[in-house]
């Protein structure tokens, strides 16, 4: 098949049907280059092609440069190759939707004249393809724009976007330090070109030399669950939804039974995790995580004394750097002080590597680059997770999970090789990285690439096949330049991190399935990481689809809090609702159109970043106020030195920064006696967190990573030299009050913090160590 574009030379084919030509005003002379991606296909090499001096009288030499291309559409920058580059006057791309002449002086375009919509050849594509909307679609073989050259796929292969025919059958990788710059967006676009969608089905297959046994068949066949609930959530229709490269048969297995439906219902009878399976009539197969129902998870938790108001107000702590099975030894206590739950950190399969980042292996924020949905996570298996949960709730705990939907790795932390580009010096490469599951899931990304890649024969794209993700489901790459742009907010890359394009109705389903699947496992509820880049009404249709999967109601107990970061732009984010992008009154406002009750509202609620210093930061224009704010005072992201997420000035302590236990002890206490902005202390803001860090600031080299064994430089292979270790130190231990370390903090086990969150409870203070669980000697 055609990709549609040539790199063009100095033999340019004439302006007519199928042609642009670009007439550009230039001070740099012969150094003057184009740089360009024609009919939203792969960008040329940096610096692109040179441009030849004008022999038209109307737009006369020296100055003039002009070159022209088979395309119907173009976006391009120019450069003198050394640095310079000229962009359209907005600053992004110039771009050229349709044949024809055009002129490009002092940032601007100027049309002089345009040709229809025909497709180039003489005949139309040479009478070796197909003219669908001014572009030939080539037969088997047959390149260019207009298929007039063969490519003999027994001995060759198409390369560059199917406009290079090399000899044998892998294509060569760029040239140089030179790597790939196409899926960029243009303007205002956000969506990544159609055309990437032939880029999918990356994954070596079984015969290839980098094939994994985990692989499965995901060169070929994907897959995942979907999990609906009847109303009273004890039975439930699960639906495997299988994609396949090519037209074949599929068949679907639930619990051993083979079956042509990809449906099947469930009830409470079924006592056990489901296991699942698609096959494919070619002999592919994909074997599924399997399915846990809410009737065998949601043991009824139930508290004889305390105002829990069934899981509707309560602190919850916040176990950073906790493994599963600590946390399951350490709920016995959790119970018995009367905390109302504990979050895990998120425990979809992540980010891992081998290799040092920043001098550190595998540091803590590894946790928020997802490499697929499935619960196999750093801190413990789907099993080992599974019955911490039921411990933790067999000890009257709810535990809640931490979702990560707004993205999945950043750009260039995938499987593949990588380097640098020319632009940042020396060229640099860096290995494959993996990720927290024994059986690694493979994930690409285009950033750093300099390989085609060798099923598609394409540069890389976003792909996550154990989502499944394809290319089409990123947003196209846009730097977050503007916190006030809702358009960077919800569409830009934050920090890199290639961003989901949570519009598509696709993606909205599949992020639904996977935070039911964290329901089923048994978590109580959801903080929902990044929901500042989910633009409001993505999450109301995310969460719509949710409500629907969970019978259609939210479960009386269940709780969700989504992180909205305010700083200067709480006007528009909280207090106008006309702002187009808000998650106040608006966002109320679009939950009760989409059917949502009262009480399913109230259940949605904002983290504040403002509390404590402005806890009266986002206005509390929404009609539910404070009911829906969730307030904290220390948390896992301020624990990196001069992070700016928050400002809490002299009102709150970050313990592992300001190194000041009386002075974090007073402000904890304080978030349950008397917290900043509060007025009715026993209504308002009714979920109060409390993190129990790690004093990773000091103790260990200034290391930011996790110490539980997998931040150890002993399991460094590449680059080790200035690895800065973090070795191993259990979490729990039974005799360690609050703040003790000397490497977890255990803040949670302070008496006088939990002291001052009984008596918000409505819980007995008048009790010994051990009714609390803490030790004889803590005071």
């Amino acid at each position: 098949m055609n990709k549609n574009i040539i790199i063009s030379n100095k033999n340019d084919p004439a302006p007519g049907p199928g042609v642009i030509q670009i007439y550009y005003y230039s001070s740099w002379g012969a150094n003057t280059h184009i740089h360009y991606s024609a009919n939203n296909g792969q960008w040329t090499p940096v610096p692109g092609v040179l441009m030849n001096i004008s022999t038209n009288s109307t737009w006369p030499p020296p100055n003039f440069y002009v070159r022209a291309f088979y395309a119907n559409t173009m976006q391009f920058v120019f450069t003198d190759g050394n640095g310079n580059w000229d962009h359209y006057k907005t600053g992004g791309n110039y771009y050229i939707s349709m044949p024809g002449i055009y002129v490009v002086q002092n940032h601007d375009i100027q049309v002089i004249h345009t040709y229809p919509d025909a497709c180039p050849g003489n005949p139309p594509c040479s009478n070796h393809g197909t003219c669908v909307n001014g572009t030939c679609d080539c037969q088997d073989g047959y390149y260019t724009a207009n298929c007039s050259l063969y490519c003999n796929p027994d001995d060759h292969i198409l390369c560059e976007d199917g406009t290079r025919c090399v000899v044998g059958h892998t294509c060569p990788p760029l040239p140089g330090c030179e790597i790939f710059t196409d899926g960029k967006c243009s303007g205002d676009e956000i969506n990544m070109p159609d055309s990437f969608a032939n880029r999918r089905w990356q994954t070596p297959g079984q015969n290839d030399p980098d094939y994994q046994s985990s692989f499965q068949y995901y060169n070929v066949l994907v897959g995942y669950a979907d999990v609906k609930y009847s109303s009273d959530r004890k039975s439930a229709t699960v639906n495997l939804i299988g994609i396949h490269k090519n037209s074949v048969t599929l068949t679907y297995e639930f619990d051993g039974q083979t079956q042509s439906s990809s449906q099947k219902s469930f009830d409470s009878s079924f006592n056990k995790p489901l296991t699942l399976a698609i096959y494919g009539a070619d002999g592919s197969k994909l074997k599924l995580d399997p399915v846990d129902f809410m009737w065998n998870t949601h043991t009824p938790i139930v508290h004889e004394s305390g105002d829990y108001r069934n899981g509707q107000k309560g602190s919850i702590i916040d176990l950073f750097g906790w493994p599963d099975e600590d946390i399951a030894q350490e709920c016995e206590s959790i119970g018995k002080m009367g905390y109302l739950g504990v979050k895990l950190f998120p425990h979809q399969e992540q980010l891992m590597s081998d290799e040092p980042f920043n001098d550190q292996l595998n540091p803590w924020y590894f946790y928020y680059q997802p490499v697929s949905y499935r619960l196999q996570g750093r801190h413990g298996t789907r099993d080992v997770l599974r019955q911490t949960i039921a411990t933790c709730r067999s000890n009257k705990v709810r535990v809640y999970a931490d979702a990560v939907t707004n993205h999945m790795v950043g750009s260039g932390n995938d499987m593949q090789y990588h380097r640098n580009s020319p632009s940042q010096g020396n060229c640099v490469y860096w290995p494959p990285k993996s990720s927290s599951a024994s059986d690694v899931s493979p994930f690409y990304t285009q950033g750093f690439c300099y390989s085609y890649n060798n099923n598609t024969n394409l540069p890389p794209s976003q792909e996550f096949p154990a989502v499944p993700y394809g290319p089409l489901d990123f947003h196209c790459e846009r730097p977050l330049n503007s916190w006030t742009s809702p358009l960077d907010l919800n569409a830009g890359w934050l920090t890199g991190l290639v961003d989901i394009n949570t519009e598509r109705e696709n993606v909205q389903d599949r992020i639904a399935a996977y935070l039911t699947d964290l329901i089923g496992i048994g978590f109580t509820g959801l903080r929902i990481d990044a929901a500042k880049h989910i633009k409001p009404d993505d999450l109301v249709a995310i969460f719509t689809k949710l409500r629907t999967n969970l019978g259609g109601t939210f479960p009386d107990d269940f709780i969700t809090w989504w992180e909205i970061l305010l700083g200067g732009e709480a006007d528009m984010l909280m207090c106008n609702e006309n702002s187009g992008y808000n998650y106040g009154q608006y966002l109320v406002n679009k939950l009760q159109n989409a059917g949502f009750s009262l009480d399913d509202i109230k259940k949605i609620k904002i983290w504040n970043s403002g509390y404590p210093k402005e806890p009266d930061v986002n206005c509390q224009t929404d009609s539910l106020g404070k009911w829906r704010q969730v307030i904290q005072n220390d948390d896992h992201d301020q624990q990196e030195g001069g992070s700016s997420s928050r400002d809490m000035g002299d009102q709150g302590s970050v313990l592992v920064i300001d190194m000041d236990i009386p002075k974090h002890r007073y402000f904890e206490v304080k978030l349950f006696q008397d917290p900043n902005g509060v007025s009715d202390n026993s209504n308002e803001c009714p979920i109060r967190n409390v993190l129990s860090s790690y004093y990773f600031t000091t103790a260990q080299n200034n290391v930011h990573a996790i110490p539980d064994g997998l931040s150890d430089c002993s399991l460094c292979k590449v680059n080790c030299d200035t690895c800065n270790t973090v070795t191993y130190t259990k979490a729990y231990q039974g005799d360690k009050c609050g703040y003790d370390g000397p490497v977890y903090t255990r803040v949670h086990r302070d008496k006088s913090i939990i002291m001052a969150m009984r008596a918000w409870m409505g819980l007995s203070t008048d009790v010994s160590n051990a009714d609390i669980g803490i030790p004889d000697n803590c005071q």
